[in-house]
């Protein structure tokens, strides 16, 4: 896999950085083009050192020394381009058409996917020329848009025109990378379910499980880079930069989470229960946090919500629901019945007990079990492609 990355003049140019380490250390190659701008801000070496390929700028571009033009080969050499930061002098080139560099003649000399992540002063971001030159080229199917988040900007200003976290950038590569920026999901409404639920008996202490919510964000972020209209309802989460596209409600325990997946199930086209949710909670609660000495020797257990059987008894004929099941030892006998019983139409069993999988992993590997008897082994990859592989098997 190969990105082009292109960067724009703007102090955000020193976050590239970290997105050019990051795909060179998961085996993608990455070449960039430095815009005269970004050179005020980050020089050729640097980036040329991190992706361990000569930097490209536009004296290279200029000069007779490649035995083909310099944009052509690398506009067909790359299979994604990303603009990072993406300044507005560079959006109102690409919204028409225009090039005069190096990087623009690239862009019109390719036709992978191109993502961008706008970066500029709020006022500017705010310009009414700026706003229709963005509406423009986002018209353009090749044209996916990471951002501009809002937050502390350079010139000491609060606002909209941020440029997205490495963090939030990095999952939307892989995901057009993976999906070549097509959208199948494009206005479907989907639902998932993320984290392990905490069953409190006092204020501090729960009966819990060791879920992260990194599974659930996957297929949230793989959901929406896809087109659709993503709720997660969750109760963990990991600690990063979310797609603020993802609209997502916080939960902490079973009842909670069981409220809110009937309450929006019934606007979902697709609902996908990745959430670790307990079986039990404890029979009584108290308002006040216990002593050591007057903790139960035994803990009383009630049963909890069955949310996936719940959602089943009301599932319409165009709703889709998927379950979840994470497991030791034998994972698929288990699954069946689970599949069966809760007349589920698929179900991704997953492995616990096994290096790099399941809980609190950034990778994962699963078995997909159709309710018409086929099977899809999903073998050892990050979370977030085991997430694409689920909704292509969708």
């Amino acid at each position: 896999m190969r990105v082009l990355i292109g960067i724009g003049g703007g102090i955000a140019a020193y976050k590239v950085c970290e997105i050019i380490s990051s795909l060179f250390k998961t085996g993608i190659e990455v070449k960039v083009i430095l815009t005269s701008g970004a050179e005020q801000f980050i020089t050729p070496l640097t980036v040329a050192t991190l992706s361990r390929h000569p930097a490209y700028t536009d004296k290279d571009f200029w000069q007779p020394i490649h035995h083909r033009p310099l944009h052509i080969e690398l506009g067909e050499w790359a299979d994604l381009i990303l603009i990072a930061p993406l300044t507005a002098n560079t959006l109102a080139k690409l919204a028409y058409g225009l090039a005069d560099n190096l990087l623009t003649n690239t862009i019109l000399a390719s036709t992978c996917p191109v993502l961008l992540a706008p970066a500029m002063n709020t006022e500017m971001w705010d310009q009414i020329s700026v706003r229709r030159n963005w509406l423009l080229l986002c018209q353009d199917s090749r044209y996916h848009a990471a951002g501009p988040a809002t937050g502390l900007l350079a010139c000491d200003r609060l606002g909209s025109g941020r440029m997205s976290e490495p963090e939030t950038i990095l999952p939307y590569i892989y995901s057009l990378l993976h999906t070549q920026g097509k959208l199948d999901l494009l206005g479907k409404r989907v639902l998932i379910s993320a984290g392990g639920t905490r069953e409190f008996f006092d204020p501090v202490r729960f009966i819990g499980n060791p879920s992260t919510g990194k599974m659930g964000l996957a297929l949230a972020q793989a959901a929406v880079h896809r087109g659709a209209i993503v709720t997660l309802v969750h109760s963990t989460l990991p600690d990063v930069s979310i797609d603020r596209r993802i609209n997502k409600i916080s939960v902490v325990n079973s009842s909670e989470m069981h409220a809110q997946m009937l309450t929006h199930f019934p606007t979902a086209d697709l609902v996908i229960m990745s959430a670790a949710v307990a079986d039990v909670k404890p029979a009584s609660y108290s308002v006040r946090k216990l002593p050591k000495k007057l903790l139960p020797t035994e803990l009383k257990l009630a049963p909890v919500p069955d949310i996936i059987a719940a959602l089943s008894q009301i599932k319409q004929p165009h709703q889709i629901l998927i379950g979840f099941a994470a497991q030791t030892g034998d994972i698929i006998t288990p699954a069946l019945e689970k599949l069966t019983r809760k007349q589920l139409d698929a179900i991704v069993t997953n492995p616990v007990d096994l290096p790099d999988s399941g809980f609190g992993s950034d990778r994962n590997q699963a078995v997909i079990l159709k309710k018409n008897g086929e099977r899809i082994d999903i073998l050892s990859c990050s979370k977030l492609a085991m997430a694409h592989q689920i909704l292509d098997c969708i």
